[in-house]
Formats: C-alpha cells, structure tokens, sequence
C-alpha cells in the first residue's frame, strides 16, 4: 500500500519527511489553497528529495501554459502532475503528451457518476477520489467509502479525503482491487503545509504492517 503526504510547505518540514517511509508527496499550485506552496517551493527543495519519491505538482482547474510556466522552474523535477477540478479528458491527455504522469481527483458524493470516468482511463495513470467540497478539497471530512463498491473501473486510485491517524483499521478493513494508495494531508498536521512527522512515521509504520500481514 502507497503512501502520498500532500499539502507541503516547510523546507524543512520537507527534509524531515525524505527520511520516512513515504512514496509521493504532493505540493499544492492553487491560490485559493492554504497550503499554497508557489511562492515559497524553490526548485533546491525538490531536487534534494530522492528520486524514489515522486513529486506531485497539484492544480485547480488552471490552463495548461500557466501549468507549463510554473513547473518550468523547477527543470522537469516533477513526476506527476495532479488534475483537481473539473478538467476534461482531453485537457489531462494534452498535459499527458507532455512528459508527466496524470493523476485525475473526482469529488465523492451520492450523485456521482462512476460512467463518467471511462473517458479518462487511457489519458490519465491513477484516480483520485476525494471528499466533495466547494474548494476542491481541503475539507477535512470523509465521504462514504462504500460508494467505491460502485467503481469497476482498471484503473488505480488514491483514497483520499479526512483521513487521519485512527484510520489504521478501518483501512485495514477497506478492500478493492483497484485501491493503490492513501492521500493523508490535514490529519496529520499541526498547522496548515506543516505535517507532524511523529504521527505520519508511526502511520507509515502501521500501514506497512497491514501490507505485510
């Protein structure tokens, strides 16, 4: 099982974190975010992180040449760029054709509609799904897990959406073929971009002793 830590900010919240046991860390490009890291990411931070950690760049229904001026600071260091609003097949096979791997977020409700991502699963490498909120994210809450039953797709996906340390168990519970990895962000944090390191290795330690069981 996977882990992505999203939502950093601290250069050396950062460098703590390198030492753990985690698999992708993901860096929030979307002004209206409080974890807004644009302004603060220097290109030296993500060279530093090693390689077996993949980056994820995440944006909010931006244009692609915004997506392009943005990460081209950083001299193609990130692996994965994370599509979190309502952007179109076409618009994530664009950014596709472009060198990055795609991680596409669906906002998780009642009324939503599993059909619809058939027309993502050949532009976009792994699913995210998320709690349904106005600000595409960051909310803090669950969604109901039980509505992945309906999800009969190939494609992988991240779980993400107020997951927090108590989990453990109930995600030892969480069985699906296509379930891949876990999206921890506000959970785990003592203050908004800065993640508590103590409870994410003790996390991280507990998750691998499910996977190993």
């Amino acid at each position: 099982m996977k882990l992505k830590v999203c939502g950093l900010k601290s250069p050396e919240n950062i460098e703590q974190l390198t030492k753990l046991d985690v698999d992708f860390m993901g860096f929030i490009f979307f002004e209206r975010s409080k974890r807004y890291v644009a302004d603060t990411l220097s290109k030296e931070i993500i060279k530093a992180i090693q390689n077996h950690i993949k980056k994820i760049a995440v944006f909010v229904n931006a244009r692609s040449e915004d997506i392009l001026w943005t990460l081209k600071d950083y001299d193609s260091k990130f692996d994965y760029i994370q599509c979190h609003g309502d952007e179109t097949p076409e618009f994530c096979q664009d950014l596709k054709k472009m060198g990055f791997g795609i991680i596409k977020a669906f906002q998780m409700d009642e009324e939503f509609d599993f059909n619809q991502l058939k027309a993502y699963e050949s532009v976009v490498d792994y699913f995210l799904f998320d709690t349904s909120s106005k600000n595409y994210g960051g909310s803090g809450q669950k969604f109901d897990w039980t509505l992945l039953d309906k999800y009969q797709g190939n494609k992988p996906f991240f779980l993400s959406g107020g997951i927090k340390p108590e989990d453990v168990k109930r995600l030892q519970n969480f069985n699906h073929p296509q379930f891949y990895a876990i999206d921890i962000n506000s959970g785990f944090e003592d203050a908004p971009g800065l993640k508590n390191i103590d409870l994410i290795e003790t996390f991280s330690k507990k998750l691998k002793e499910i996977t190993t069981e």
